[in-house]
């Protein structure tokens, strides 16, 4: 009978293998490459840049690497993207039509990835910050995610160091949420806090008879063996070269690897010029002594569009965290004068808020 399950009278039902028709109609026998977003990085890079290695030093990669990938997704893609001039790379008409397809897939991602942070209304958050290195203990980014940490909402901080070069890309394509910096990038999509302004010291050995000079006239060090690390022109350096300039002082740094430098100048083979926070991370053998006329600021970025409460709690902690510590550490940390509750560097394309 039908409906009973049972076999009826005369020829037997041919059984028919089942068929989850969801499955069928929704996912389809696949027929395209699976696209890597590290390639699709790659290759917008390049085309942003114009450029190979200037794309692979921007994105922290050896340009071999950076070449591969590129040729990768051009054959998963089966056609050229880009094609090498004598002045660099420039894009096909392919390229041309791939480029914001590229963009649209790496928003998506991004978009994905803040989704489901978001959907983690319990427990503890979850956020990667870009900041400088080494963050001595006592120092902003210290400051901030304990506050984080030890709030209501705690949020877990992952904390990666990144090149200034990168950080714009980085904070684009989601690898980071938030960016403590120096020099902190102008870019569409971009909001930047200026959090607060941390004067530069001379890093000297304990002996040195100038460790007893409050504050230390940038002229001194124009016979010292100066020493800076190897890696790069921190902002330290930076800043120092510029203001031995317009000074007329002559100083020559000494590339030593940053792991070094604290040991070095304990020893007595030379000074050097780091963040005055660098008093608190408990360095033996040495003393730090302010250097005249020099500071730098830190600001925080973030993606203008992203108001999850992991980056809103991190961009609030860390302008609690610039208060405490110039309230308490006057000598190194001072409040901008012009930096209002969201004072931003012009050309992120967001206004002060009144």
């Amino acid at each position: 009978m039908p409906g009973t399950g049972r076999r009826t009278h005369g020829l037997r039902q041919k059984e028919q293998p089942a068929v989850n028709t969801y499955e069928a109609d929704t996912f389809p026998a696949a027929t395209e490459p699976d696209i890597d977003p590290r390639l699709l990085r790659a290759f917008l890079a390049v085309a942003g840049e114009g450029h190979f290695g200037h794309a692979a030093a921007g994105l922290g990669i050896a340009q071999p690497a950076l070449s591969r990938q590129v040729r990768r997704l051009e054959r998963l893609l089966g056609t050229d993207l880009l094609v090498r001039t004598p002045r660099g790379a420039e894009l096909t008409e392919a390229g041309r039509k791939v480029v914001p397809e590229a963009e649209r897939a790496l928003a998506h991602n991004r978009r994905l990835v803040r989704a489901a942070r978001s959907l983690a209304d319990t427990g503890a958050a979850v956020l990667t910050v870009s900041a400088p290195m080494p963050s001595p203990p006592g120092g902003l980014l210290a400051e901030a995610v304990r506050r984080l940490w030890s709030g209501r909402t705690r949020t877990r901080v992952s904390v990666v160091e990144l090149r200034d070069g990168q950080q714009a890309a980085a904070l684009a394509d989601g690898r980071v949420d938030a960016v403590l910096t120096w020099d902190p990038p102008v870019a569409d999509g971009l909001a930047t806090e200026v959090l607060v302004e941390e004067r530069t010291s001379a890093l000297l050995a304990q002996g040195h008879p100038r460790a007893a000079a409050e504050p230390m006239p940038l002229a001194a060090l124009g016979a010292q063996t100066v020493l800076f690390p190897v890696r790069e022109r921190s902002h330290c350096w930076a800043q120092l070269d510029a203001a031995a300039a317009a000074e007329g002082v002559g100083i020559t740094p000494v590339p030593t690897a940053p792991s070094a430098v604290a040991d070095l100048v304990a020893a007595g083979l030379g000074v050097s010029a780091v963040p005055g926070s660098f008093r608190f991370a408990g360095y033996p053998g040495v003393t730090f002594v302010p250097l005249e006329g020099l500071s730098g600021t830190m600001s925080v970025v973030w993606r203008r569009d992203d108001d999850s409460r992991a980056v809103t709690g991190f961009v609030a902690a860390c302008r609690d965290a610039a208060r405490t510590l110039a309230a308490a550490h006057g000598e190194v940390w001072r409040l901008p004068e012009a930096a209002g509750p969201l004072a931003r560097r012009a050309g992120s394309g967001l206004e002060p808020t009144p």
